[in-house]
């Protein structure tokens, strides 16, 4: 008579196999969560960044020496007259403060900000409003601080400068939307910006 049938070794390396396969599936799964949560994130910090835009666009229109309360007034002293031409406007290019909030670290990540920063996050708290630096400040102010994924935050920060014609006439405000954040499970530094023209009618 034959008696076939598996033997110990057989059954353990069948176990093994499986166990390496279901180890790899496992792994795949917790990356496909990582690499999901990281694209949350950024949908999330690109949709703050739209609210933002949207704040600045529903403002009303404040020329630079009418001291009504607003945001919209230059904090550096050298973004209060920014020429630009019908063609061009250098300060956008060259002007590499105007397009950072500083340096946050991700153990900090609103330490070292920009002094030039006319909106900033006043805390590292979920739903922390914006601190107004400057003259003319408004009393309400929007929130700067948002809950993002995996204990991670978004912050959010405004520069404001006033654009002139050849004439040295207030023609506009500029005003740049920054969006930060540390990336979950990476620490990568990320930053969505968005400008915001308004011209002077």
């Amino acid at each position: 008579m034959n008696n076939k049938g598996f033997t110990l070794i057989e059954l353990i390396v069948a176990m093994l196999i499986v166990l390496i396969v279901m180890l790899g599936l496992l792994k795949g799964i917790l990356e496909y969560n990582k690499f999901s949560i990281r694209a949350k994130m950024k949908d999330r910090a690109t949709e703050i960044a739209q609210q933002m835009t949207n704040y600045i666009e529903s403002l009303p229109y404040v020329s630079e020496d009418s001291g009504t309360q607003s945001i919209l007034y230059a904090n550096n002293s050298s973004w209060e007259s920014i020429q630009c031409s019908s063609t061009n406007c250098s300060f956008f290019q060259d002007e590499v403060d105007f397009y950072s909030p500083g340096t946050p670290t991700v153990t900090n990540p609103l330490g070292s900000l920009s002094s030039n920063l006319r909106l900033y996050p006043s805390a590292d708290t979920v739903d922390a409003l914006c601190s107004c630096r400057g003259s003319y400040c408004p009393t309400d102010l929007p929130i700067c601080t948002y809950e993002g994924f995996s204990d991670r935050r978004i912050y959010s920060a405004i520069n404001i400068a006033r654009l002139t014609d050849d004439y040295g006439r207030e023609a506009g405000k500029s005003a740049l939307v920054m969006v930060w954040y540390f990336e979950p499970f990476t620490d990568d530094y990320k930053i969505i910006t968005a400008i915001v023209i308004k011209e002077k009618k």
